[in-house]
């Protein structure tokens, strides 16, 4: 696990998911900078290609966008080009130069401003995120009506293709003296099992990737909006892990998860508490919001006491998911409930 970039945050432990609903580039720059922790704005409402499959899939030869931001893939017309990404792979993995494989414009139209801005207002980190590769793979609709997984030269392009990009982030934030939080989207684990052969190698590869992404120089965390076996992720060594917290903190904390749960503490593990949910749509109890919080804490069996003290301390607050499917009105409030629900929380 990674222990800096935790002391060079000098505002609130605030941070937020990634999409937003802004069509504008400024617009949703401005409102990705008001907390604590700068993260990086993506704005599918204004080019549906930044959706986080696409967007992290940018430059899969063949790649084409269908409705609600998912992806297909032409078998044959992938295979006769694939070759072309794969040079490129070799050659940025050979030279550790992965410059090649920064998000581009047409994918990503807040990346360039978004790195102007951290400069210009002397920010020393900043959280970005990407759909990671198990996610990624499983989205994939492949044309020719065969699943995916039928493609294991498919599944480790894309692997490689999304570590790449990865890489590339976290190297030129750290090539401008800032810190990155990096977050690896996977909400497609909640359909992991571990009597599943290619789910065990996927785990293998994503820990691979955090390993990697680590000695980059990266805090790095997983998100996943849904319930999986908290467990498994945990034995990744990430240093973030982010959920949704009425929906699954209950299941993370839970009985059968306690042994991994007090080593991934123990050796420095935080959370990120997806705290305010993302239906809100005007100001929120905030007070029972925070109440929920600790009861759920104080009722779990986490190890030993002080333990929810500690997690409460240490944890990284966010909306529970993105907020691009919102109105920018409700993103404000939003906003703002996570901002009272801070300060709730501290004041108590």
């Amino acid at each position: 696990m990674t222990t800096t970039g935790w002391d060079k945050i000098k505002g609130p432990r605030l941070t937020g998911i990634g999409s937003l609903p802004h069509s504008n580039i400024d617009s949703a720059l401005e409102f990705s900078m008001r907390l604590g922790i700068p993260y990086l704005p993506q704005i599918p409402m204004r080019n549906p290609w930044e959706f986080m499959i696409p967007q992290a899939l940018d430059g899969l030869p063949g790649m084409q966008l269908e409705q609600g931001g998912l992806v297909s893939l032409p078998a044959d017309l992938w295979r006769s080009q694939s070759h072309i990404l794969e040079k490129r792979l070799e050659r940025a993995f050979a030279t550790e130069n992965f410059a090649d494989f920064e998000p581009s414009g047409s994918t990503s139209s807040g990346w360039r401003p978004f790195l102007w801005e951290l400069e210009e207002k002397a920010h020393s980190i900043a959280k970005i995120q990407i759909a990671g590769p198990f996610t990624s793979q499983w989205a994939i609709q492949i044309k020719s009506g065969s699943p995916g997984d039928c493609y294991p030269e498919l599944s480790n392009q894309v692997y490689r293709l999304v570590l790449a990009r990865s890489l590339a982030m976290v190297k030129r934030l750290v090539a401008n003296e800032i810190h990155p939080f990096l977050l690896i989207d996977e909400p497609g684990l909640y359909t992991y099992s571990h009597q599943n052969p290619q789910h065990l190698a996927a785990l293998r590869e994503l820990k691979i990737m955090v390993q990697s992404l680590q000695k980059a120089g990266a805090t790095v965390g997983i998100h996943c909006c849904g319930n999986t076996d908290w467990s498994a992720l945990m034995s990744l060594g990430i240093d973030l892990l982010s959920l949704d917290t009425s929906l699954s903190l209950q299941a993370a904390l839970g009985e059968v998860h306690r042994p991994a749960l007090e080593n991934w503490l123990q050796s420095g593990g935080r959370f990120s508490l997806g705290v305010i949910p993302t239906s809100a749509n005007g100001p929120m109890e905030t007070e029972m919001l925070v109440q929920n919080l600790i009861q759920t804490l104080q009722s779990a069996w986490i190890g030993p006491a002080g333990y929810a003290d500690s997690i409460l301390q240490n944890a990284l607050l966010t909306p529970a998911c993105g907020l691009a499917l919102q109105s920018i009105p409700e993103a404000e409030w939003v906003l703002e409930n996570l901002v009272s629900f801070y300060e709730t929380l501290h004041s108590r």
